[in-house]
């Protein structure tokens, strides 16, 4: 590159600095002309300064919780629990959508919203945050909590600048609630009566000395010891159903219904019954737990089986059927049949129509929960028609595989 040419460039460089440095000195007067016009106590320059600083400094903390609050009203406006909040004259100014369907809600919903009110009203005026359960007794019986908490600003503040409102409907946590219970007192009268069975069969067994009778008494002592540890068995196949970490993969529904029939095959052979497999859909595929899916079976062919002892017609038949994006497991019976009164609560765990025939026939009262457990998990469905004297069919329809 030539000496002129670097020159020029020189030239334009300098002159662009020295426009620049004028333009800056420019705007240092104009802001010099406005901060001579403003009437601050100081008169200083550096003060004025300051307070340009310390006003963007604020804008930007406004800006700041700005997006905080936005995002806690993001938050509050997807969560399924209602948030209210009153101003310090008891006026509500925020409530989410949760909040609002109970407060422009049905007759048992007034009552909740009437409750909250007058909660967040009380901890105001008191300053000690409440929670109330109500029962709200509309076509489904619900379960809703509020709570009231005062707002106050600062740790030695004696009045509150409002309150916020919270309504958590407990419905499903109190059935699972009552569930558990029933189930653990179920569970523990299911044991307790093989258990007592057994501790008066060792004290007759020990107290006596004939052959015979020790015989009849330690075979009933096995058939009492084989009662518990089914119970036990059910009980533990029910905690592997309802695992969250269940193991899927492609099945043949066929094949599952064949692994069926086999482990019922001594039982066919005891009351004199015969398992037949028909239909159109033994070649399907469902995505599923294997292992589930026969015990699933294995309980509703049990079930059959041991209600067929007394019929004609001991026969069971498991029709598999293909239904357009399902496959349809129906497993019919002739045998005594369930009542109507009956039909709705059969899934149950340790309902049973007949205690003491189920208990008679070696029956833990937990297989068909495991059947309705097993659809559920697989993203089906077990129903169950029967009329009696007739006999009963229950149908589990599971979802093809997509793959």
């Amino acid at each position: 590159m030539s000496t002129a040419i670097l020159l020029v460039l020189l030239v334009a460089a300098i002159v662009a600095l020295v426009m620049l440095a004028l333009r800056y000195r420019q705007l240092d007067r104009d802001v010099e002309r406005i901060l001579s016009r403003l009437e601050i106590a100081s008169q200083s320059k550096v003060a004025s300064r300051a307070l340009y600083r310390g006003v963007r400094g604020l804008e930007r903390r406004l800006e700041d919780a700005e997006q905080a609050t936005n995002r806690l009203r993001s938050a509050a406006e997807r969560t399924d629990v209602g948030v209210l909040i009153s101003d310090a004259a008891g006026e509500i100014v925020y409530a989410n959508p949760a909040a609002r369907a109970v407060m422009e809600g049905n007759l048992g919903d007034a009552v909740a919203a009437t409750r909250i009110v007058s909660l967040l009203e009380r901890v105001q005026a008191t300053g000690i945050e409440e929670d109330v359960d109500l029962d709200l007794y509309t076509p489904v019986r619900r379960v809703v909590r509020l709570r009231a908490v005062p707002i106050v600003e600062g740790a030695g503040a004696e009045e509150s600048d409002g309150a916020v409102g919270y309504i958590m409907d407990l419905s499903s946590i109190r059935r699972v609630e009552a569930m558990r219970s029933d189930f653990l007192t179920n569970a523990g009268h299911e044991m307790k009566t093989p258990l007592g069975a057994l501790s008066v069969l060792a004290e007759t067994i020990a107290d006596t000395d004939d052959p015979e009778t020790r015989r009849r008494l330690a075979e009933r002592l096995r058939s009492e010891a084989r009662r518990m540890a089914n119970v036990v068995d059910d009980i533990l196949a029910l905690a592997d159903i309802e695992s969250i970490e269940t193991p899927f993969a492609p099945v043949r529904v066929g094949a599952v219904v064949e692994d069926a029939i086999e482990r019922v095959a001594v039982l066919a052979d005891e009351v004199g019954g015969r398992v037949l497999a028909t239909g159109n859909g033994l070649a399907t595929i469902v995505n599923g737990n294997r292992n589930q899916l026969v015990s699933a079976i294995v309980n509703l062919l049990d079930n059959a089986l041991k209600h067929s002892g007394s019929a004609a017609d001991r026969s069971v038949e498991v029709d598999v059927r293909r239904q357009d994006d399902q496959v349809s497991i129906a497993v019919r019976d002739h045998g005594v049949g369930i009542p109507a009164a009956h039909l709705e609560r059969v899934f149950e765990r340790f309902y049973r129509v007949d205690r003491g025939r189920d208990r008679t026939a070696g029956g833990t009262g937990l297989g068909l929960a495991i059947v309705n457990n097993v659809a559920r998990t697989h993203g089906g469905s077990i129903s169950v028609e029967s009329v009696p004297a007739e006999g009963s069919v229950f149908t589990m329809l599971l979802p093809l595989s997509k793959e």
